[in-house]
């Protein structure tokens, strides 16, 4: 038996305000996703989100992002895909903490 265990999950809050939340976002954005394993890596650490999505957006954001500075002509499907990994980082960094419960 468990003592700790209530049948409820209470997890820890991500953001103290609504303030440090438009702060984690805005930095999402302005640093072009640079901060975004950060946040998630947090999250994870919370058990709000798997150990996999701060992976997933290393994995994503830094390859692109320096891709842009090393490749001689990236073309413009770099920036783009920036731009949608950098937005979709930004909206799931949003809802974090939400009080949805995680699909899964």
């Amino acid at each position: 038996m468990n003592e700790y265990s209530t049948g409820t999950s209470a997890r820890p809050a991500l953001y103290g305000s609504r303030r440090h939340r438009v702060l984690w976002v805005v930095g999402v954005v302005f640093s072009a996703g640079l901060l975004a394993p950060l946040l998630f890596l947090g999250a994870a650490r919370k058990g709000m989100v798997p150990r996999t999505v701060p992976a997933g957006y290393a994995v994503v954001i830094y390859p692109v992002a320096l891709g842009r500075q090393w490749l001689p002509d990236p073309g413009d499907w770099i920036s783009w895909t920036l731009a949608a990994v950098v937005l979709t980082a930004a909206v799931h960094a949003a809802l974090l903490d939400s009080g949805r419960t995680p699909a899964g």
